[in-house]
C-alpha cells in the first residue's frame, strides 16, 4: 500500500491536481512523520518529478533556457531563506501555515473555476 499511494499522488500531482499538498498530509497522518521531514521529502519528490518533466519540455523546445536558468536560481534563494526562517520556529507552525496555504490554493481554484463558469453562461445568452 505504501507504493500505490505514492504513484497515485504522482499522478495526481502530473494532472495539475495538486499532489504535493495531498502527500505531505499522506506522510504526516498515515506514516506518521514528523512535518519537517514530511515537507522534505515532499520537496525531493517533487523536485524529481520536475527534473523529468523540464528534461521533456526541454527536448521539445518548449521552455526557455534562460528562464530556467533564472527562476532556478531566484528559488534556490528563496528556499535557503524561508528553510533559515522557518528553522527558528515551532514545527507547530509549519503545519499550520502549510494548512492555511492549501486552504487558499482550494479555495482559489474554485473561485476560477466558478468566473470560468459563469462566463461562459453569460456568452450563451
Amino acid at each position: 500500500m505504501s507504493y500505490i499511494i505514492p504513484f497515485l499522488i504522482a499522478a495526481l500531482m502530473g494532472m495539475g491536481v495538486g499532489g504535493g499538498g495531498l502527500f505531505v498530509i499522506y506522510l504526516t497522518l498515515c506514516m506518521n512523520l514528523p512535518q519537517y521531514t514530511a515537507q522534505g521529502t515532499n520537496l525531493f519528490f517533487f523536485i524529481m518529478a520536475g527534473i523529468g518533466a523540464l528534461c521533456l519540455h526541454l527536448a521539445k523546445r518548449k521552455i526557455f533556457k534562460w528562464h530556467v536558468i533564472l527562476m532556478t536560481f531566484f528559488g534556490g534563494v528563496g528556499s535557503v531563506i524561508s528553510s533559515l526562517f522557518l528553522s527558528h520556529l515551532d514545527p507547530s507552525y509549519a503545519r499550520i501555515t502549510l494548512g492555511i496555504i492549501l486552504i487558499m490554493g482550494g479555495f482559489s481554484v474554485l473561485y476560477n473555476y466558478f468566473l470560468n463558469y459563469k462566463n461562459k453562461k453569460d456568452t450563451k445568452k
